[in-house]
C-alpha cells in the first residue's frame, strides 16, 4: 500500500530530504511490520538515515507517534488500539 504518512516521498528521504536511492522504512516494525506495510505506515530513507535509525535508535521514536497519528487521522484511535495494542504517542 502507498505511505498514509503525511510529507513521504518514494524519491527522496524523508528525514533529510535528500534524492537518491532510497530504503522503505517501516515506522512500526517487528511484530507490527506486516501491519504498517498493509496501512501504509512506511517512509523512505536514504541509507545514512536508516543506519542512524536502526542502529542508534534516531527518529524511532518520532515515527512511530507519527505513524499512530497518520493512521488515527484516517481511521480512528479505537481502531489503532484494537488492532496495534499498543500507543507509540
Amino acid at each position: 500500500m502507498k505511505s498514509i504518512i503525511p510529507g513521504e516521498d518514494d524519491k527522496r528521504c524523508f528525514i533529510c530530504q535528500k534524492y537518491g536511492p532510497e530504503h522503505v522504512h517501516h515506522c512500526l516494525h517487528g511484530p507490527y511490520r506486516w501491519l504498517a506495510d498493509k496501512y501504509g505506515l512506511t517512509v523512505h530513507l536514504c541509507v545514512s538515515c536508516h543506519m542512524l535509525l536502526h542502529d542508534k535508535g534516531r527518529y524511532d521514536r518520532e515515527l512511530e507517534a507519527l505513524a499512530q497519528e497518520a493512521f488515527e487521522s484516517k481511521y480512528s484511535h479505537e481502531e489503532f488500539m484494537q488492532i496495534f495494542q499498543k500507543n507509540w504517542r
